[in-house]
């Protein structure tokens, strides 16, 4: 991997509270550590987003999901056939899920990422939270250089990568009625 040390950089920056922009299955993405409600806060002001709308947990493995969702909920098969992918599942919470990944309806929206890179950031340092990285009411970022105009020297750290599938945000489907919210 010619650019392993970059992934190591940008792992640092998440280790230490930073939101840095990163390539994922679709768009470039905003991306912090979801244990860290201060990174959360950092990245919820970055995009203009209030609380009322959570964003998605993106998870290495089925182990960092288990630690975040309450799998005796609800049945677990297509969710997990689905994985890794760009597959995002609207789930329910475990009771100790810190309550800023949790929307007002005790939800929590989770993936396992297909995205190389991605889930390599999430191996080494738990969780992320990942959302678009782009302005509100502006298009998504699809390249490393829309995200920097969009955000500056606002984001601690900017990881080249290769988008999947250029374009195409992830599904989120709703775990208990199958629905699809989006996509």
């Amino acid at each position: 991997m010619a650019y392993a040390w970059r992934e190591a950089v940008a792992a640092r920056h998440l280790g230490r509270g930073g939101v840095i922009v990163t390539a994922t299955e679709g768009v470039f993405g905003l991306t912090c550590r979801a244990s860290s409600r201060a990174a959360c806060l950092a990245l919820a002001g970055l995009k203009s987003r209030g609380s009322a709308k959570p964003f998605i947990v993106v998870a290495a493995n089925e182990d960092q999901v288990r630690m975040l969702v309450d799998f005796t909920a609800f049945d677990p098969g297509p969710v997990v056939s689905s994985w890794p992918g760009p597959e995002t599942w609207i789930l329910p919470p475990r009771a100790d899920t810190p309550p800023w990944l949790v929307s007002r309806n005790r939800t929590i929206a989770v993936r396992i990422s297909a995205h190389p890179q991605l889930n390599r950031l999430a191996w080494r340092v738990g969780p992320l939270i990942s959302t678009s990285a782009n302005l509100p009411g502006r298009p998504a970022a699809l390249s490393l250089l829309a995200a920097r105009r969009y955000f500056g020297g606002r984001v601690s750290f900017y990881l080249p990568g290769r988008l999947l599938n250029p374009g195409v945000p992830s599904r989120i489907r709703h775990a208990e009625s199958g629905r699809v919210v989006r996509g």
